[in-house]
C-alpha cells in the first residue's frame, strides 16, 4: 500500500519498506517515517561564519551535525556524497538527542554557541531536528538550520 509523505512539495507516494526520492523517509507499516534520524554522517566545529548567516555572532563557532537525504538532486551540490545517498551508503553514527546536546555543551570551551543542522537537507528529518532543538534550547545553546526550505506548510 502506498502513503503519501507530506513533508515536502513533491508528495511522494512511497510502497512499503521503501523510501521517497529524499532517501530519508521511509513507509514502515503504513506510516512514513524519518530514517535517518540520529544517524549522523559527519559533524564539525566550524566557524559561524561558515553558515549563511549575516552579523550572528561573529568570531563564535558551531557545531555542525548532519544526516543523509535530500529533497532536491542539484547538481552543484558540495555535500552530494551524503545528502543524495540513503542508509546502507553511506556511514553514520548513530546519536541522541540527549548525547549531541552534551557534545555541543562540552565544546562551549572552544567558543561553540550550539548547533547547526546542516550537510544535508536537515527538515527530511525534522523531527530529530525538532527534538534537539527543543533541548538545546532549554540549555542555553543557539539552533541554525541550513535549509533549501522546500518543505509543507504541515512540518514546517
Amino acid at each position: 500500500m502506498r502513503v503519501e509523505c507530506e513533508i515536502c512539495p513533491h508528495r511522494c507516494k512511497i510502497e512499503e519498506g521503501h523510501v521517497g526520492l529524499c532517501k530519508g523517509r521511509r513507509n514502515k507499516g503504513g506510516e512514513i517515517i524519518s530514517e535517518n534520524y540520529g544517524k549522523l554522517t559527519g559533524y564539525a566545529l566550524d566557524p559561524i561564519e561558515k553558515k549563511p548567516l549575516y552579523h550572528f555572532y561573529p568570531g563564535s563557532k558551531i557545531l555542525s551535525v548532519g544526516s543523509y537525504g535530500c529533497n532536491l538532486n542539484c547538481p552543484f551540490c558540495q555535500n552530494c556524497d551524503i545528502s543524495m545517498v540513503g542508509a546502507g551508503e553511506v556511514d553514520t553514527a548513530v546519536i541522541s538527542c540527549e548525547e549531541l546536546v552534551e557534545k555541543a555543551l562540552g565544546l562551549r570551551e572552544r567558543g561553540n554557541i550550539g548547533i547547526a543542522y546542516t550537510y544535508n537537507e536537515p527538515l527530511i528529518g525534522y523531527e530529530f531536528v525538532r527534538d534537539c532543538a527543543t533541548l538545546a534550547k532549554e540549555k542555553g545553546l543557539k539552533n541554525v538550520v541550513v535549509t533549501n526550505g522546500y518543505i509543507c506548510e504541515k512540518p514546517l
